[in-house]
Order: C-alpha cells, then sequence, then structure tokens
C-alpha cells in the first residue's frame, strides 16, 4: 500500500509539473525622451554612466570604479518576479522556451520609477506611479499576482505588500463655482383647516396661497448643483373677527425655512438649462385662530406654531447664463413627513398640509 500511494503521488506530482505555464521575465530600464544616450555625446554633453565613447572622439576613456553594492534596479526586480512566478500554483519562470512572458518596463522619477508591467496570458497591464528600490519585493508579489491571474494591482493588496503609492495619491477635485440667489414666488397648500360656517367653525378643504421670498447660494460643479437657502412666506387670505362671533376659524400667517437642494443639470455647459433634483427644508409655520367674543380683551386672534421636516421635488429652467447674472423659473413640490396637530384654547389644526411653490429667482 505504501508503494501505491508513493506512485500516485509521484504521478501526480509529474502531471503538476507537466500542466505548469512557463513564463519569461524580461525587466527593461527605459526614459522618458527618446534617445537620451545618443544625443549627449553630439550636443557635447559629457556622456551618462555606462555609456562608452568611441576613441575617434578624441577623449580618452577613463574607467571609474565600480561599487561591489551598487544594485542594477531592472536585475534585481527580475529576479524577484522570476521569483514570484515560479512560487505561483502552476507557473514556472524559464531563460527560454516560454510559453507566455511578463515584460516589465521601468521610467526614472527624481526619486524611483513608474512601473509598467504586461503578461501576454490575459493581454493584461498593470501600472504604479511611484515605486523606490525598497518595496520592489512586496511590488514583484503584487505585479505576479495581478498579472497571472488577471485581476487588478488594487485587488491583491494585503497587510504585507503596501506600497508608498498606495497612501500618497494627489488628488484633484472639480472647482465649483459660487453664487448668491434671489427667488420670488407664490406657494399653493392644501389641507383640512377650520374655516367660517353656518354653525361655527369646521374643518373643510382649502386652498392657500402665501408669498415667498427665498434668499440662498447656489454653487454649480459640472452637471451638478446645490442650493442651500433660507425662505420665508407670508400669508395672504385672511377673515375678519367680526364674521366669526363663535371663533375657531384659522388662518395662515407666515412661514420661515431653510433647505437643502441638489439639482442635476440637463446641459451643463449650455446658455440655457433644464434641471431637476430633491432634497429637503425644515420648516416652522404660524397660524391664527379667532377667539370667541366674550375672550377677545387681549386681542382677537390667537397665534401658535408647528413645522418640520418637508420632501422636496424640484424642477427649472436657468437661462442667459453666459451672463455674469442670469436667472431661473423654478417649481417644486413639497411633501411633508409630519402631520399638523397643534391646538390652543380658542382652537387649532389637524391636518397633512402637502403644497408646492412656483417661483422667479435671480443667480449672481
Amino acid at each position: 500500500m505504501r508503494y501505491v500511494l508513493a506512485a500516485w503521488v509521484f504521478v501526480l506530482g509529474m502531471q503538476g509539473a507537466a500542466a505548469a505555464t512557463s513564463v519569461c521575465v524580461d525587466v527593461e530600464v527605459r526614459s522618458w525622451t527618446q534617445g537620451a544616450a545618443n544625443n549627449s555625446a553630439e550636443n557635447g554633453e559629457a556622456p551618462a554612466a555606462g555609456v562608452e565613447v568611441p576613441e575617434a572622439m578624441g577623449q580618452p576613456v577613463v574607467a571609474e570604479p565600480v561599487d561591489p553594492f551598487a544594485i542594477d534596479p531592472a536585475r534585481y526586480l527580475e529576479r524577484l518576479v522570476r521569483y514570484e512566478v515560479t512560487h505561483e500554483v502552476g507557473f514556472e519562470a524559464v531563460d527560454t522556451g516560454c510559453a507566455e512572458r511578463v515584460h516589465i518596463e521601468l521610467y526614472p522619477l527624481r526619486m524611483g520609477w513608474t512601473v509598467f508591467a504586461r503578461y501576454t496570458g490575459h493581454a493584461r497591464e498593470e501600472k504604479v506611479d511611484e515605486v523606490q528600490l525598497d518595496e520592489f519585493t512586496p511590488l514583484a508579489q503584487r505585479l505576479v499576482r495581478a498579472l497571472l491571474w488577471d485581476r487588478a494591482i488594487t485587488q491583491v493588496i494585503n497587510r504585507e505588500n503596501v506600497l508608498r503609492a498606495d497612501s500618497q495619491t494627489n488628488l484633484r477635485r472639480i472647482r465649483g463655482e459660487g453664487h448668491a440667489t434671489l427667488g420670488l414666488g407664490t406657494q399653493v397648500r392644501a389641507g383640512q383647516l377650520a374655516t367660517l360656517g353656518a354653525d361655527g367653525a369646521t374643518d373643510e378643504l382649502r386652498i392657500l396661497t402665501p408669498l415667498s421670498v427665498q434668499l440662498g447660494y447656489r454653487g454649480k460643479y459640472k452637471a451638478w448643483g446645490l442650493d442651500v437657502f433660507v425662505r420665508g412666506a407670508l400669508g395672504t387670505n385672511h377673515e375678519a373677527p367680526r364674521r366669526n362671533p363663535t371663533g375657531g376659524h384659522v388662518d395662515f400667517e407666515h412661514a420661515v425655512g431653510a433647505g437643502l437642494h441638489f439639482l442635476r443639470y440637463l446641459d451643463a455647459v449650455g446658455m440655457t438649462s433644464w434641471y431637476f433634483g430633491g432634497g429637503a427644508m425644515f420648516e416652522v409655520s404660524g397660524f391664527s385662530v379667532i377667539k370667541p367674543d366674550g375672550s377677545r380683551q387681549d386681542g382677537d386672534t390667537e397665534t401658535f406654531y408647528t413645522g418640520g421636516l418637508n420632501a422636496d421635488f424640484v424642477f427649472g429652467y436657468e437661462f442667459m447664463r453666459t451672463s455674469r447674472v442670469h436667472f431661473y423659473l423654478q417649481g417644486e413640490l413639497h411633501v411633508p413627513t409630519f402631520q399638523l396637530d397643534t391646538e390652543v384654547d380658542a382652537g387649532g389644526v389637524d391636518t397633512y398640509l402637502p403644497g408646492g411653490l412656483l417661483q422667479v429667482g435671480m443667480v449672481f
């Protein structure tokens, strides 16, 4: 039995060796400029280190001492990559007769190199923007795992092969335009409110149309926009207390709110553009209720406040956008996330009050 097992192990080992993909590895140091070494002599410049000067130039060849600890980056990285290839299951690094090839280019920077690596098996190429000599070991590991298994180099990172480039990326950000805004409009609100009736105040569906004034900031970031604003509303419909001797009639007086809207422009660079978006507005509303005849010593009405958060849906049209001062028409749908439920001695409200807004505004 022991001999049978040994035979199977030998056969499986032979099959694994036969199935291994042979890979050649070559690494070269390249230049960001074309013909830098060849052009130096023609321009009268001193030749780069390691460049032979022909005798025809009439200059003596000076032999410089060789540093025994100097490292050729291409040879060093090639050896590390060959090691990693051989230790990947199913692959073997060879010198000749390879089925596939890993080709790596090093482009020198002031500190380190930019690395491009390509594997013919998947026609995949990976790049590292900046790497230094002391990072060649983790670099070789990540390049091999990424290329041989057809994965992005960012997907093969672990705690032991982090490179400086992974945490030193400089991100550029889009700089937006900031504008002040002024808007004037009319709101529409609908809900069950106490109103005048033959037998006193009763709840009926009423349509309110307060005036609206808005001040804010509009930031534009390519196709996106952001509105931050404060808004006030003033009620325009009121009933005289003399018409409601029993009291209880409710009128909308005023409101103040602060909101945030996100916008998306359909033509970001156009002279005119439609836009749409959404957001939220926190609003506090004031209502007045008429007191009964016998309770009007301190005034005919009593004021109370209620409020909450509205979910807003926005659509609009911006025009004359090439001018320093331009304009917009905007409509909104307001969906409250709360129920108005407030009472005072003279009466109160218990209703859901959705609404909308239509306004014209100036952006400057």
